[in-house]
């Protein structure tokens, strides 16, 4: 029984001499982060994907209306619908040769010309279902999550 009583005292020295090292404001903050990323509302999703989407769009090329391929873009999104689970969509072509596409939570949609130039109309329409399946899932609020706790 006194070998157990000392072990404890000892195991409670050894932590409480860790304890004197810890920046008790970075763990709190890093505690405050991680509560962030677990309680992130739908609200606060789609805010951030209407900034990161109109960020992304500035940066972008983006194509025309008139384009060929924003016309057959519309024609193969008519396929899927407008809108995501009541989320309406908003769909564009990025001028790049990157074979890429995302939809954000707030139903930003964006197809890479370079995507389109590889695939056929089916092709594409797959992927955007795919993409168009990740939002009604709720992976992008995940991913966000995932992004905040990481950095907690």
């Amino acid at each position: 029984m006194k070998i157990r009583a000392l072990l404890v005292a000892m195991s409670v020295a050894t932590v409480l001499t860790g304890c004197q090292n810890m920046d008790s404001n970075g763990l709190l903050s890093s505690g405050a982060e991680a509560f962030q990323a677990y309680s992130l509302s739908d609200a606060q999703v789609k805010t951030l994907s209407d900034q990161a989407c109109q960020e992304m769009d500035s940066k972008a090329t983006i194509a025309p209306a008139n384009s060929e391929y924003a016309k057959r873009l519309t024609t193969i999104a008519n396929a899927l619908g407008n809108n995501i689970n009541g989320q309406p969509v908003n769909y564009k072509v990025y001028m790049a040769k990157d074979v890429n596409a995302f939809a954000m939570a707030n139903g930003c949609i964006r197809v890479y010309s370079g995507l389109m130039d590889m695939m056929t109309d089916n092709e594409v329409e797959a992927v955007i279902g795919h993409e168009m399946g990740h939002v009604a899932l709720g992976h992008v609020k995940k991913g966000m999550q995932v992004a905040l706790g990481t950095n907690a």
